[in-house]
Formats: C-alpha cells, structure tokens, sequence
C-alpha cells in the first residue's frame, strides 16, 4: 500500500447513477472463474441500509458495471457470499469513528452516515481472488480503487459521505488495470503497510493510532502509536502472544507447550471457542487456541464443566459423533457429524459450511479440535459461554482454507485419519528404499 497520496487530484463528478456508472464499471479480464473441487464462483451481494434498517440498494461482484448507490448516504452494510471462506467489513463515520468488524451476514451497526469502509477476504475464497473496492462521495468525488485491508472514502470530514460503492473480486495472476495511488481523499492512506522495519498502521488523518488491525491477507497484529507489537502483550484484560513479524498466533502450543489446565470460553454469535491457558498469576487470561466452531439457537449461556466424554456417540437417527465432551444435560462439545459411528461416514458440506450451518444446540468443531479438548480438557474443565456479536476477539478465528470434494466422506483434520496417512506413506516410503537399495545391490541403475 502506499502511504503518502502525495499531491495527486481526484475526480470530481455529477454524482448521479448514469454519471458514476463508467467509474464503476471494470472489463471482464478479471472475471471469477470456478473453483476446481466445488465448482463454484467465489461471489458476493451486498446491500446499503438506511438508519431504519431499509435496503437502499444492492449490487454483487458477478456483474462488472454493478454497484450500490445510496444519493443521501447510508448507515449500514450487509454482504452475503458464495463459495467456502468469510467477508469482513466495516464502516467509519466522521461522528463516530471505525465501527467494529462485521462478516458474512451480518449488518454493521448504524454509527451515523458512513464515509469510509475496509473489506477483506478469508479462506478458500481468498485463494483465487483479491478484493479490490471504490467509492463516490456525494460531493462528486471518485476515489482510486482500494486493495483489501485498505480504507476507501474519506476520513474525518462530517460534510462528506459515500454515496456509492463498488467492489470487484479480481481473479489472482490477472494484473489489476485501475488506478490503486489515493483509494481515500486524505493526505495519507489508511491501513497496514508492511516496511523493512515491520508492520505499520498508517492513518488517512495523520493520527497516531493505537489498537488492532488487519492486513490483506487478514494477518491480525496491534499497534501502538502505528507499530506493531511483538511478544508478549496484555491488551484488555488478556495476555496475547505476537511472533517476530507483530501476528497474533491462534495457536500457543508450539509456544508454550502443554499445560496442566485449560479453560474454554465460547463466544456464540462469532462461533468461536478460545481454549485459554493461565498466565503467571494463575488466571486465565492467555488464548492458546482459537477455534472455529458451528452453535445453535438453543445453545445455552452460561458457565458450565465438562463432566462426560465419549469416544463415539449416538446423538439421533442417522447421527453420530465423536470426540464429545458433555457440559451441561444435552450439550456436547463434538465433532461434525456422521451418519454411522466411522470416520468414513461425513457430509462434506458440514465440513465446507461450518459457518452456516445451525447445531441443535451443542458446539461442532472440526475433527482435530475436538479429539484436542477430549484428550486434554478433563472432566471439571470450565466451559463458559457468551454472546457478543461485536466482539470478534481476542483473536479472529481462521476461517475454512481448503474446501473438500463433495464425495469426499472424512473431515481432512481428523487424527485417526491423518494417522492412518502418515502411517500410509510411511510405509511406501520404507518399501520404495529398500527396493532402491535392493536395486543398487544389483547394480540395475539408470545408464549414465
């Protein structure tokens, strides 16, 4: 990303539909294409709200002269996606400042008319697309494009606001043909930059920011006065581990290694689980994982202990889990689910769509995450349950990174099953020596 937007001057239109509609309108180079193993177009919809929670407008990323116009401005946004991964956007108003991170689904709180935005791409989805966004303001304004992570609009002035918007998924390996130098109409551009000397968060404004950010790859680091943190650090009442790059680590155990007691907090509306460990006062205040998980409706609030487990499970007709940890009558912690009691019995969609799919109740999680809290959250572990739908922390969960096949019947996670592969390929890898060995006693090498 560039800083500096230097001197340069943007555009300035009559910000009426069929004036803004060529500004808009991006060629077909770029165009989505299926992905291999689903066979499905990586897209999005998006829709502006007014104060009331009223569509304004919609577009989608499938149409190259889509975009959402909104000639009074508007207060909130929503998207909906395809394919396997997540969204995240948020909005900024001059009254209010950055409202939080919303994602796929989810309509981002109204904090007064919006002027800037960032958006991002997680996942699957992120493999084959980058997400590239531009706005109107309603004084005419046309911005340069912005390339996620970045801030699009303009940022503290209470006069101006965005009155339309337009992102294009542009498919990776096809250069990008639009101007990307002052996506925002400040004297700086907003977002993470990556310099020789670590991550930075530089602001439109030119004030020294403090608190969290993302780049485009969703690489999750904090700043203090613009640069990023590493090692150890408490912010809000947690003490979170970044590695020599200033990236919140989902995962301590490599870090800290096993430890003699967990707890597990669950934040319901994000759907994710952070199994926390205790730090040097004996609270546990450390995220040592982070996890994705599927809730439901019925899923209960409250502090809760684990207090059964099962290897296998049968939960209903045609339903089996396993890895399970009981907490509270009947909700488990477990895996996704199977049809009979064999690791060979899944619904790919499960695993692919853990984000929409709704449980009865209980946590799923994939088959790795589950199978770690049933061999190290004994019985007595504490399981505590929240909801908070703005609170995507302390750390964002990953999303889904590689879809599986429609037929394929295993969740990839599983430790029976990538025991059972390491087994596999070790066996061929001894079998393959000993034949080339027993080839070179022979003397039946290649000829020179």
């Amino acid at each position: 990303m560039n800083t500096s937007t230097g001197n340069k001057v943007l555009p300035k239109i009559n910000p009426e539909i069929e004036t803004i509609r060529p500004y808009m309108t991006v060629d077909g180079s770029g165009d989505m294409q299926a992905d291999p193993v689903l066979n499905l177009i990586p897209l999005a919809t998006y829709f502006l709200k007014d104060a009331a929670g009223n569509r304004i407008d919609w577009a989608t990323t499938v149409k190259n002269e889509s975009f959402a116009y909104a000639a009074n401005g508007f207060t909130s946004f929503t998207l909906e996606h395809a394919n396997v991964g997540r969204w995240y956007y948020r909005t900024y108003s001059a009254a209010s400042g950055w409202g939080p991170w919303a994602t796929s689904k989810e309509t981002t709180p109204n904090q007064g008319v919006v002027s800037a935005m960032q958006l991002r791409v997680k996942g699957y989805s992120h493999k084959f697309g980058t997400l590239y966004y531009r706005a109107v303001l309603n004084d005419g304004t046309v911005t340069d494009w912005a390339r996620e992570g970045q801030a699009v609009g303009v940022i503290g002035d209470s006069n101006r606001y965005i009155c339309a918007i337009k992102l294009a998924f542009w498919r990776n390996g096809v250069d990008f043909p639009y101007e990307t130098a002052k996506p925002l109409d400040n004297s700086s551009n907003e977002g993470v930059v990556i310099t020789s000397e670590g991550a930075r968060y530089v602001t439109g404004d030119g004030r020294a920011y403090t608190g969290w950010g993302f780049d485009g790859d969703s690489n999750q680091y904090y700043f203090e006065n613009g640069v990023a943190v590493t090692g150890w650090h408490a912010i809000d009442g947690y003490n979170i581990y970044f590695d020599e790059k200033g990236v919140a680590l989902k995962d301590l155990s490599g870090v800290m290694g096993a430890q003699s007691s967990y707890a597990i907090r669950i934040n319901k509306a994000t759907r994710t689980a952070y199994i926390m460990a205790k730090d040097s006062n004996g609270k546990f205040t450390i995220p040592y994982k982070t996890l994705m998980v599927t809730t439901g409706t019925d899923t209960p609030l409250g502090s809760f202990k684990i207090y059964a487990k099962y290897r296998w499970h049968f939960m209903h007709e045609g339903c089996y889990c396993q890895f399970l940890s009981r907490f509270n009558g009947p909700y488990l912690l477990h895996s996704l689910l199977y049809s009979s009691p064999n690791h060979n019995t899944l619904d790919a969609i499960n695993y692919n769509y853990m984000d929409d799919a709704i449980s009865g109740g209980c946590i799923r999680l994939k088959a790795v995450d589950c199978a770690w809290i049933y061999n190290n959250c004994p019985s007595g572990t504490t399981v505590t349950i929240y909801n908070d739908p703005w609170d995507k922390g302390p750390i964002e969960k990953d999303a889904i990174d590689q879809a599986i096949p429609r037929d394929q019947t295993y969740d990839p996670t599983d430790p029976v099953v990538t025991a059972q592969q390491d087994a596999a390929a070790k066996a061929a890898e001894e079998k393959a020596v000993k034949e080339a060995e027993a080839a070179a006693a022979a003397g039946q090498g290649e000829p020179q």
